[in-house]
């Protein structure tokens, strides 16, 4: 059986590829006034379109600003790619989701501002030193991150928690652009935001708890005096 193209890149070089800001603009150029689905396009932007795809998820979230509910959506897309990745297997969405149309409305205008982010990432990520990021273990822990970093973007955490989603989506494009450009130096920022990432979230649910703990015994307290 004939390997898929995500399949095959799995520990060799991208030889001569395109950036995929200039992939995604000759997707958008071929499907002009066309349907256009999630799905169609990570097929078009072959091995490096869901870490780029991931990127675009996590572009709403790069404000100081909670998004409840969609970054609830976006997170669990992310989880879900992360896994299939994890996994080895082509990158594919539900179809629920995935074979929505994109190219109309709001949507089809984010992803065209994603490009041009795109664009300035691609500008600071590039190969080097990425030999073992081409390995099986190293798309693996990629993956990994990236699947720890939806889940964080996916809490249903309050709004009082201050940057809860800028800081994960900071780490998930950090991360998704070292492993898109396959950069060896980046990656290990990207791991470190992650882990800050989550070590922050961890601190505040905990303050956040007890809190209301503290809350509740005065609300008990209180009730019985």
């Amino acid at each position: 059986m004939k390997a898929s193209p995500f399949q095959m890149t799995i520990g060799q070089p991208f030889p001569g590829i395109l950036p995929l800001s200039v992939e995604l603009d000759q997707v958008l150029a071929d499907f002009n006034g066309q349907s256009l689905t999630l799905n169609q396009l990570l097929v078009r932007t072959a091995a490096r379109g869901p870490y780029g795809f991931i990127i675009l998820l996590s572009l709403p979230f790069m404000i100081p600003i909670s998004l409840p509910g969609v970054s609830n959506l976006f997170g669990v897309i992310i989880v879900y790619l992360a896994w299939r990745l994890c996994l080895g297997f082509p990158p594919k969405l539900p179809s629920q989701f995935g074979d929505r149309n994109v190219q109309s409305g709001l949507f089809a205008r984010a992803l065209r501002a994603g490009v041009r982010v795109l664009r300035w990432v691609e500008r600071w990520v590039r190969p080097r030193h990425s030999q073992w990021i081409r390995t099986r273990a190293g798309r693996m822990m990629g993956a990994s991150g990236l699947a720890l970093g939806g889940i964080m973007l996916a809490l249903p955490l309050p709004p009082t928690i201050p940057l809860s989603n800028f800081i994960p989506a900071v780490a998930i494009v950090v991360l998704a652009a070292s492993m898109m450009e396959e950069d060896g130096w980046v990656i290990w920022l990207g791991y470190l935001t992650t882990l800050a990432s989550a070590a922050y979230l961890s601190v505040m649910i905990a303050l956040h708890l007890e809190f209301f703990r503290y809350l509740l015994r005065s609300a008990i307290q209180w009730c019985a005096s």
